[in-house]
């Protein structure tokens, strides 16, 4: 968690610190890192519309962003007959590692995020990685949306219409990719499987994928639909009356001059019209193929037989929310003597931050070796397993290398190949031995080189590349790089894609993946091929693939016999040639990804009818986009910061105790999202008389450019407060005025994602004033703190399910003037998850609390936060120790099903909870019961007390937890019970 995100709420906070005792007991968090590995030094280049930021190191890639930004500007100033009056910053990183520490946004970004659209200050960040294809359809997208959000804007303002309403998102995402370019074969996939396997989600009911990426293929083909069947006028007259009314349905009628549930209707009738033909004829992969990893998320197989002739496939899987690297066992025709088990955990702490579970294979050397990549830091690194040994062996990082994808074993063992994305933001071969520690740069172009395999004799590393005429439309062919001569010669040539290429183990075949348009336009599913690289037939052919460019003539020169092995429904990954004659891949089958076996594959290449011939010869010419740089009249210079508002908000209270009160937060960043100031002005005089010495305020910075986060500022206030943990304030009405100013400053050093060091001082002056306890002290306090902070726990709908987390905070405050105040601090707090099953998770937290000193500040538990049963902050002491545990376990997964007059509520589960708790606090001897000062009724200390019982959690919209628990009370070390059962209600997530 970073500080941008909680210093708004921080600086309200301090808006009523007079009325919010709860800072004591919660002033500290858990919560991942945001690490900024990396210093970049921006720069910026300004087009004709756009300033564009970016590093050195990608300057290329910036420049052809930037021709890319300019054309698709033209594109759409004409489609949306409009243009737009500000100038577009678009911010441009390298890889998507880079493109992680953005500050832009405040939350975590995953794999698999091309690039977003942000709102408040209309900026653009996008990362390249490796396919500049890919990289300007992502550029055209945003675009797209830049656009969108102008024109409704100013749809709503000639309106008078308040700009509180916006298009929904499956129809700005949908155009934004309908825009962005033709239906790409990732699109066709998943339409296809959702129309195969029935989980199309109806146009009624299609906010419940709101987010999903199943809901910007949907978004589009509906987009598509209504330009085919309405005209493509339509979509933008959707924006222009998006003011008619708040629910779109009613806009789509006007617009459409349809009642709805007929335009959904149709829809689906058009989709079904278009996909049905091809069932006759596709095949069910899991039908087809036998099932190994069918649990869950899993891809990227590899196999390998033991010396003592056992068998076991190896796959990169996510189950519970963890990626790991699983293994199971299987007998010769590759089924599953057991179920699969974790081999390699990861995603809980920095050795193995983060695997690209859909985008980095995996590879088995001839000796056991297992080679696989993860994130570790600010850069991915290749790690060895023995599988042999069953024990981790080197990890592999390569400096200026970023991001690192599908490692292979050379045959002897030595040597991995692999591509790599340095900070220039291109995608080349790398190959590494690991024996002298030598890395040699195989290519080096602008082409996007993936998805090396060796060939078992070690000549040949054949890889999958758009370096061809045909790749200035995105087409990927098959290549082969000569390792003796560097070069580099053609396997498959044609406007198709082609990827993951393995060898046969005798080096005669390879086996890859690939998609190609058939007669309708569209992309075929992506099926396993097989190509034959033992001999390469010479003589003219008579061509007669949807994959050659024309269908007559003949052609001397090189052609290779390709042939298609399966024809299924959805999409194969990954492809892998085992010693028994079998096929190990991933499919994609309803919206899921399993490790399947295909056997027997010689008998599947006998048969004629399934062979194609294509020519090799490339009568084209190799292919680079455009740029715009200094050369073409665009203007470069460093980066300055400048400071925008971004958010400025007032509130007035009027209140009988308080009197009237009011003030303003603004906020202000530069456009990076690395440097913030926060201004907050307060008063809560309840005379004219006292305007001045009711006056606060708060001025402070935030500095998020490096991995070191700063933070520091100055802060006067002054008035009544309400503070519950203060030794001298009175009991049950602790109300007392204090005046304070001083400083503050704060740093936040992330070692890993998962765990932080924080420090901070502060040095402020105190004038308490507490007239009922005839207290009139000053002081001039001086704090000091060090905090360690772990995290790597797994969230669900409720609450962390798996993981655990823990603080350790050490402090002391001391007045360094007069001696009235000398006291120190230590807490320690630690909560972990044990997940039983699936759905079972013993949660358990212990907690410790100290303060020892004068005028030592009290902790305070009661309420729903911890101590169940009991009222809110009513049990009070320097000293305590609580515990926490809970039996978590569903109820209901989905009550709209069973109740379906649920659904508009959004209660997505309901979940049930056995819990006890227990605390002891004290102030002065363990056992000691002591009285509230200057109050007649007794502080709960100085003995055991607890509750247990049940609870009930209601989710509500994927993001509201609603908690309602039933049980008794104990005394005593537990001795006495409670005569009642309690009930309580709270709002909140699980600790």
């Amino acid at each position: 968690m970073r500080w941008r995100t909680l210093l708004p709420f921080l600086i309200l906070s301090y808006c009523f610190w007079w009325v919010a005792p709860a800072s004591a007991q919660y002033g500290y968090h858990f919560g991942r890192n945001k690490v900024q590995y990396e210093n970049f030094d921006w720069n910026v280049l300004k087009t004709e519309h756009f300033d564009v930021y970016y590093y050195p190191e990608m300057r290329e890639l910036a420049e052809h962003g930037a021709f890319f930004a300019e054309e698709a500007y033209v594109e759409l100033q004409n489609r949306f007959n409009y243009s737009l009056n500000r100038r577009i910053p678009l911010i441009f990183y390298s890889s998507n590692i880079h493109f992680k520490q953005t500050n832009v946004t405040p939350g975590f970004i995953p794999d698999g995020v091309g690039g977003f659209f942000e709102f408040l200050k209309g900026r653009v960040v996008i990362p390249a990685n490796g396919d500049i294809h890919r990289f300007r359809r992502v550029v055209r997208h945003e675009m797209v949306h830049v656009f969108t959000h102008a024109r409704v804007i100013r749809t709503l303002r000639d309106h008078r219409i308040p700009a509180d309403r916006f298009l929904p998102l499956w129809f700005t995402e949908g155009l934004a990719e309908y825009w962005s370019g033709e239906p790409d074969y990732q699109h066709e996939m998943m339409m296809r499987d959702a129309i195969f396997s029935n989980y199309l989600v109806p146009l009624e009911n299609i906010d419940r994928i709101a987010g999903t990426y199943l809901m910007y293929k949907q978004g589009e083909a509906i987009c598509r639909f209504i330009s085919e069947e309405y005209g493509e006028e339509r979509l933008l007259n959707l924006m222009d009356n998006v003011w008619r009314d708040r629910d779109f349905r009613v806009v789509m009628e006007w617009v459409l001059q349809d009642k709805f549930a007929r335009i959904a209707e149709r829809w689906q009738g058009w989709l079904k019209e278009q996909y049905y033909p091809a069932l006759e004829s596709v095949d069910i992969a899991s039908y087809a193929a036998g099932g190994i990893g069918t649990e869950g998320f899993n891809s990227k197989p590899a196999f390998y037989r033991f010396k003592d002739g056992a068998r076991k496939v190896y796959y990169v899987g996510n189950r519970t929310g963890y990626t790991n690297v699983y293994q199971v066992t299987v007998d010769s025709l590759h089924r599953p003597l057991e179920r699969s088990s974790v081999l390699i955990r990861g995603e809980r702490g920095d050795r193995f931050e983060a695997f690209h579970l859909f985008e980095s294979r995996i590879s088995v050397s001839s000796d056991g070796k297992l080679a696989f990549v993860t994130k570790s830091g600010g850069q991915d690194v290749i790690h060895v397993y023995d599988l042999e040994k069953d024990e981790m062996g080197p990890t592999y990082g390569f400096e200026g290398l970023v991001a690192v994808y599908s490692p292979d074993w050379s045959p002897d063992g030595r040597k991995l190949v692999f591509s790599s994305i340095a900070q220039d933001g291109f995608s080349d071969l790398y190959s590494y031995d690991t024996d002298n520690g030598k890395l040699l740069r195989l290519t080096d172009d602008a082409y996007d080189d993936r998805d090396p395999a060796w060939s078992p004799d070690g000549s040949r590393i054949v890889f999958s590349s758009d370096r061809t005429s045909e790749g200035y439309d995105a087409a990927y062919n098959l290549f082969a790089f000569n390792v003796e001569s560097g070069q580099i010669d053609y396997v498959t040539y044609g406007s198709r894609f082609d990827f993951s290429p393995e060898w046969s183990p005798d080096g005669k075949h390879l086996v890859f993946i690939s998609t190609l348009k058939d007669s309708t336009g569209r992309y075929t599913a992506q099926n396993v091929w097989t190509a034959d690289m033992s001999s390469e037939v010479q003589e003219p052919v008579v061509a007669s693939t949807a994959d050659v460019a024309t269908s007559e003539g003949s052609w001397g020169g090189a052609k290779r016999t390709l042939m298609q092995l399966t024809d299924v429904t959805g999409a194969a990954f990954d492809p892998v040639w085992t010693q028994d004659d079998n096929l190990v891949f991933s499919s994609f089958e309803h919206y899921r990804f399993t490790v399947r076996s295909l056997p027997n594959v010689d008998s599947l290449m006998a048969q004629p009818d399934r062979e194609e011939i294509v020519r090799l010869d490339d009568p084209g010419e190799t292919w680079a986009f455009a740029r715009i740089g200094a050369a073409e009249g665009a203007e470069t210079a460093p980066y300055r910061r400048k400071y925008n508002l971004d958010i400025a908000q007032g509130a007035l209270n009027q209140n009988p105790v308080w009197g009237t009160t009011g003030g303003a937060v603004l906020a202000f960043s530069d456009m990076l999202g690395d440097d913030y100031w926060y201004l907050m002005l307060y008063n809560s005089a309840r005379s004219q008389g006292d305007f001045l010495r009711s006056l606060n305020f708060s001025l402070s910075r935030v500095q998020l450019h490096s991995r070191t986060n700063i933070a520091y500022g100055l802060y006067r206030y002054g008035g009544l407060r309400y503070d519950i943990t203060d030794p001298d304030a009175p009991g049950e009405w602790p109300i007392f005025w204090e005046t304070m100013y001083g400083g503050f400053g704060e740093i936040s050093y992330p070692l890993s994602m998962f765990r932080r060091i924080e420090i901070g001082t502060s040095m402020n002056w105190s004038d308490k004033e507490i007239n009922i306890a005839d207290v009139d002290r000053k002081a001039l306090l001086l704090s000091n703190y060090a905090s360690i902070v772990h995290d790597n726990a797994l969230f669900g709908q409720n609450g962390p399910i798996e993981g655990w987390r823990a603080s350790l905070t050490a402090a002391y405050t001391t007045d360094v003037l007069y001696s009235n105040v000398n006291y120190f601090t230590t807490i320690a707090d630690i909560r972990h998850y044990w997940r039983l099953s699936r759905q079972i998770t013993l949660a358990s937290w212990a907690m410790g609390r100290l303060n020892e000193g004068r005028e030592a500040r009290l902790f305070i538990l009661g309420g729903s936060w911890d101590l169940r049963g009991y009222d809110m902050f009513s049990i009070r002491g320097k000293k305590l120790w609580f515990t926490s545990h809970e039996l978590r376990f569903p109820i209901l997964n989905a009550p709209s099903v069973f109740l379906p007059v649920l659904a508009p509520f959004g209660i997505s589960n309901l979940r049930g909870a056995l819990f006890l708790d227990a605390t002891h606090v004290w102030n002065g001897g363990y056992y000691d019961r002591q009285r509230l000062p200057l109050a007649s009724s007794a502080l709960t200390t100085g003995q055991t007390i607890g509750s247990a019982g049940l609870g009930f959690r209601l989710n509500l919209f994927g993001g509201f937890v609603l908690r309602y628990d039933i049980g008794y009370r104990f005394y005593e070390g537990f001795r006495e019970r409670g005569d009642r059962p309690f009930k309580q209600f709270f709002f909140g997530w699980d600790f």
